[in-house]
């Protein structure tokens, strides 16, 4: 009774609701030199082939999601910098954008993330695992107006889907309809 109750609330809970679960990464050009990313990766796996590829998942799941948080933290930096120098902006006439202001899921956000991947593992040892996506953000200033650019990703992120946009932007002022919206 209590492993078809756990199943039934891991099953409920928000955000497992099925979506892309493949790596993907969303670039937006803001002003014109201003570049906004954010990657959704599947942060487990990703940790795995950084950090102990040789381990069997499983095995490295569980010691990671026991691991102390101020353990898991100083391996995780360990991780994000390999990640940060993996990722790479390259404008066409050669120059590389520096990305910063990075922000990453902190120790607990992961640990709960490797726990529940283990849970679901002891509920459904043959079934599909959906991980919700972890979302890591990023910026880059150019000096110039960005009028195109390449993109590179650690290969531990596997292969990752890149969406690219730049956003229009129009005020709608008060009382009045704002101009037409094109999309």
């Amino acid at each position: 009774m209590k492993g078809i109750l756990l199943a039934t609330v891991l099953w409920a809970l928000p955000g497992l609701a099925h979506e892309l679960q493949d790596n993907r990464a969303t670039l937006v050009l803001r002003e014109n030199n201003h570049v906004t990313l954010t990657v959704y990766v599947g942060l487990a796996d990703a940790l795995h082939l950084a950090l102990a590829p040789q381990r069997p998942l499983g095995e490295f799941l569980a010691s990671w999601a026991a691991m102390k948080p101020e353990e898991l933290q100083k391996q995780l930096l360990q991780a994000q910098k390999r990640f940060e120098a993996g990722t790479r902006l390259v404008l066409p006439q050669g120059g590389e954008l520096a990305l910063t202001n990075w922000v990453w899921p902190d120790a607990r956000q992961v640990q709960s993330l490797l726990q529940r991947r283990i849970m679901q593992s002891l509920v459904d040892p043959g079934g599909h695992f959906h991980e919700d996506p972890t979302e890591i953000h990023a910026e880059a200033v150019a000096v110039r107006e960005i009028a195109s650019l390449r993109v590179q990703f650690p290969e531990e992120f596997q292969r990752v889907l890149v969406v690219a946009y730049r956003p229009s932007q129009v005020w709608a002022e008060p009382r009045t309809m704002s101009p037409a919206i094109r999309f």
